[in-house]
C-alpha cells in the first residue's frame, strides 16, 4: 500500500511560497527591468492569487527589498559552491578572473543591476540596497581572496587587487551591456581577450611574470 506524502506544515508552505514569489520577481526584474516589475506581473509569473501575493509583500519596495536579500543569497552560494570546484592544481589568478566573471556575468547579478540603476532615483530603494549590497561586497571580497590559495592571499597586495579585479571587470560587463546586450557577455571574443589582458596584469602585479610578457601576443 503506497504511503501518504507527508503533509507540509504552515510554516513550509509559507516559505515555499515566498520563495516561488521571489523567484518570479527575479525573474521579472531580469526579463522585463525594475520599471515592468510589478505585484501583477510577479503574480502572473508565480501563478500565486494576487491576495497571496499582497499577503507576503504588501507593496512593491518590500517585495523589492526581500527580492534584493535572495539575490545576494544566490550570488554568495553560486559563487561558494564554484570555489569548492576549483582543482587543488589550478592556475589560482586565472581562478580569481573566471570566478569574479561568472558572478558578473550571472542572471542574479543582473537582475541586482536593475535594481541598483533604479535605486540611482529612488531613495526608499536605495536605502534598502546599501546594507544588502554592503554585506554582499565584503563577502565575495573574502571569497575571492580566498580563491587565489593561501600563498597568493597572503600577499599584502592580494585585497587590493582583488578590488580592482571586480572594479574592471564590472566596467567590462556593462560596457558590453550597453553595446551588446546580455547575449554579447557570452558570444563575441572581446570579453575574453580583455579578461585574458586583465589576467596576465595580475600576475605581473603579484610578481608571478614580467612586465614584458603584457605586450605578447601568445600570453
Amino acid at each position: 500500500m503506497a504511503r501518504k506524502a507527508a503533509r507540509r506544515s504552515q510554516d513550509e508552505r509559507r516559505t515555499e511560497t515566498r520563495a516561488r514569489l521571489l523567484a518570479a520577481a527575479v525573474e521579472c526584474l531580469l526579463r522585463e527591468g525594475y520599471a515592468a516589475t510589478s505585484i501583477t506581473a510577479i503574480q502572473e509569473r508565480s501563478g500565486a492569487g494576487r491576495g497571496t501575493v499582497q499577503h507576503h509583500f504588501p507593496t512593491k519596495a518590500e517585495l523589492m527589498v526581500a527580492a534584493t536579500a535572495h539575490v545576494v543569497e544566490q550570488r554568495l552560494a553560486a559563487t561558494r559552491a564554484a570555489l569548492e570546484q576549483v582543482p587543488a592544481d589550478a592556475d589560482r589568478i586565472e581562478t580569481l578572473v573566471e570566478l569574479v566573471w561568472t558572478d558578473l556575468t550571472s542572471d542574479t547579478f543582473l537582475a541586482a543591476l536593475e535594481l541598483w540603476v533604479a535605486g540611482r532615483t529612488d531613495a526608499e530603494l536605495r536605502t534598502a540596497l546599501r546594507p544588502h549590497e554592503a554585506g554582499l561586497m565584503s563577502a565575495t571580497h573574502e571569497l575571492f581572496v580566498a580563491a587565489l590559495g593561501d600563498e597568493l592571499a597572503a600577499d599584502p597586495r592580494a585585497a587590493t587587487l582583488v578590488t580592482l579585479t571586480i572594479d574592471a571587470l564590472t566596467g567590462i560587463v556593462m560596457t558590453t551591456l550597453l553595446s551588446g546586450g546580455a547575449d554579447r557577455l557570452r558570444d563575441t571574443d572581446l570579453p575574453l581577450v580583455l579578461r585574458e589582458r586583465w589576467t596576465q596584469a595580475l600576475r605581473i602585479l603579484l610578481g608571478r611574470a614580467g612586465p614584458e610578457t603584457l605586450l605578447d601576443p601568445e600570453r
